[in-house]
């Protein structure tokens, strides 16, 4: 139970009311003990490659992220050891978690939910605040990453097993933008962070990346705001093309941080095509 959690939130209940009866997946037994292994200091690279090994899908989608433009390679990487090397250990932990998170999230596509557009859209704001926790926060960078990229995964969830009245919700974020969880506020009693929390306790994710993703909407959180600074930039970007928040975003960037126009523009297009890969990889 996280330590944030009020008046004794369960959060299983919580789900099973808000989801209407879907009962969350468990989340894959291997992904957890390969993250035991990460995050002990008496692990060695060669450990954890062997942990790794048991789980074939995930040693091969490691190896294409290292060996994508993510990372860029001056060689090619050939085995988990050498992945694991070039990754390094905080960005691995990120990975793997984005991976088991991956596999516990739906697949379908609902009227307002299309997984590509979705993993896309959360591969763009993992790199990009990855990229901006080098300018605001440097020793954050994995943690903005891993917030970023899994900050809206209570969406699917809501799309397709709750669409009779979340669905008029995410048209209208889709098409006229604006704050989502506000939106949510307005008609529902909570919004897709507080949910999001809900499962990242049932998984047995880690409290520090629940606690920004919980707080990815609000300005007037009582935590680090720095390390916030990414996580909640990148929040305003949205899966459509026509109207995807960029400008939004950059205005923000400059209104609020201080980081010039140029200086976002210098990071989005690049970030963009290896968010491309990671989005394919990881999923």
């Amino acid at each position: 139970m996280f330590s944030f959690f009020k008046n004794k939130v369960d959060p299983k209940a919580k789900l099973k009311k808000i989801l209407k009866g879907y009962q969350l997946p468990s989340f894959p037994a291997v992904i957890l003990q390969i993250l035991q292994k990460i995050r002990s200091p008496y692990s060695s690279a060669s450990d954890i490659a062997q942990s790794l090994s048991l789980d074939p899908g995930l040693s091969v989608r490691l190896l294409g992220i290292a060996n994508s433009a993510a990372f860029s390679p001056i060689n090619k990487v050939e085995n988990l050891t050498q992945a694991i090397a070039l990754v390094g250990m905080s960005q691995l932990e990120s990975l793997v978690l984005g991976v088991g998170v991956a596999k516990g999230i739906p697949k379908q596509t609902c009227q307002w939910h299309d997984p590509a557009e979705f993993w896309l859209t959360s591969a763009r704001r993992a790199i990009l605040a990855n990229e901006l926790a080098q300018i605001l926060c440097p020793a954050k960078e994995s943690e903005c990453f891993t917030a970023a990229f899994l900050q809206d995964m209570a969406l699917p969830f809501l799309a397709c097993h709750r669409s009779e009245d979340y669905d008029p919700i995410l048209k209208k974020w889709h098409i006229e933008g604006g704050d989502l969880a506000q939106l949510e506020r307005e008609v529902l009693e909570w919004d897709h962070a507080e949910v999001a929390t809900w499962i990242c306790s049932e998984w047995g994710l880690p409290e520090n990346i629940a606690l920004a993703i919980k707080n990815h909407h609000n300005m007037n959180a009582g935590i680090d705001h720095e390390a916030l600074g990414p996580i909640r930039l990148v929040s305003i970007l949205r899966e459509d093309d026509s109207n995807n928040g960029l400008d939004e975003m950059i205005a923000k960037a400059e209104g609020v941080y201080n980081i010039s126009e140029e200086k976002m523009q210098s990071i989005i297009e690049p970030g963009f095509e290896k968010a491309k890969d990671l989005a394919r990889m990881i999923i």
